[in-house]
């Protein structure tokens, strides 16, 4: 999930929509879940580190988001709905294809997700008659479910799901959360950590635009406000020098967006949109903030942006 061209976000949609589809859940309400595993201001220690990117979702405020989302991918069944119904919380990370820690193959991809009365005894019993399951032991010593076809497994309790297309257990150290994270991303609904932020000079230079900018990382957080939702960006860099020179830049071209001709569309209404308030300087990092967004094209904007 989750926000402007994260580098294989979609890849988490499907394993969320996959663990949907295969289970016959009942209708119920979620509660608010205890992260047990985690630790306090570091939620991402329950992640491996080395991530390209990190996210967490709170569901109950964002299930709006979530739901158009779905339906835009034409996946939005019941049994999809239902599973959301039970999530409180989730946590997700995308791994670079080198990754070789995932036991059974690559692991690109680990979402745990966190409710109440997930139906994990069901399940098991479900899974344990269908032959393209098999109970797989990790590398941790624990056992999950294993789909080899398709590079999916399934590991549930009553009170969490860890879904994987590796592994969904680890023995490396877990990721540490950066302070500015939990500083940043405190009241958000929706907040990611992009820790290599390549993807941006991509797009720069797919808006014909000559700057290299010199990123470190990206923090996203988005809340919803009334009917509407706003994001915030905050660019790492190497020094303040450097996010006062693209703030001057990044100022300069949006008083030329008004009038400029971008040969890829959605990347031009993502640009005005980013644009549309003055940049600032926080430290040595660039702050963007949105104006309020309908929920509907926020929607659209990350099914656009998305791999």
């Amino acid at each position: 999930m989750i926000f402007f061209r994260i580098v294989y976000a979609r890849r988490i949609v499907r394993a969320a929509v996959t663990v949907g589809l295969l289970l016959s859940f009942a209708c119920c309400a979620a509660t608010s879940a205890v992260k047990k595993d985690a630790v306090a201001g570091n939620e991402f220690a329950v992640l491996p580190a080395g991530a390209l990117a990190y996210m967490r979702i709170d569901v109950k405020p964002s299930r709006g988001l979530v739901d158009d989302i779905l339906t835009r991918r034409k996946l939005n069944t019941k049994t999809v709905k239902t599973f959301f119904d039970r999530t409180d919380t989730a946590v997700a990370a995308v791994y670079p294809a080198s990754n070789e820690s995932a036991g059974e193959g690559l692991r690109r991809f680990l979402m745990i997700a966190y409710g109440k009365n997930y139906p994990a005894a069901l399940s098991s019993f479900s899974l344990f008659f269908n032959p393209d399951w098999k109970k797989t032991k990790s590398v941790s010593g624990k056992k999950y479910w294993r789909y080899q076809k398709n590079h999916f497994s399934l590991f549930m309790q009553k009170n969490q799901a860890r879904i994987s297309d590796g592994d969904p257990f680890f023995t490396e150290d877990g990721a540490e959360t950066p302070e500015i994270f939990n500083a940043f991303g405190a009241d958000a609904d929706v907040s990611a950590w992009i820790t290599k932020p390549d993807f941006l000079n991509t797009a720069l230079a797919r808006m014909d635009i000559p700057i290299t900018v010199p990123a470190l990382a990206l923090f996203i957080s988005a809340s919803k406000r009334g009917e509407d939702w706003q994001a915030s960006f905050r660019l790492e860099t190497p020094s303040q020098a450097q996010a006062r020179g693209l703030v001057s830049v990044l100022s300069l071209a949006r008083n030329a967006l008004a009038g400029a001709y971008i040969k890829d569309p959605e990347l031009a209404s993502l640009a005005r949109l980013l644009l549309s308030e003055p940049p600032s300087v926080d430290g040595n990092a660039l702050i963007l903030k949105s104006p309020s967004i309908p929920e509907s094209v926020l929607a659209g904007l990350i099914v656009s942006f998305s791999i």
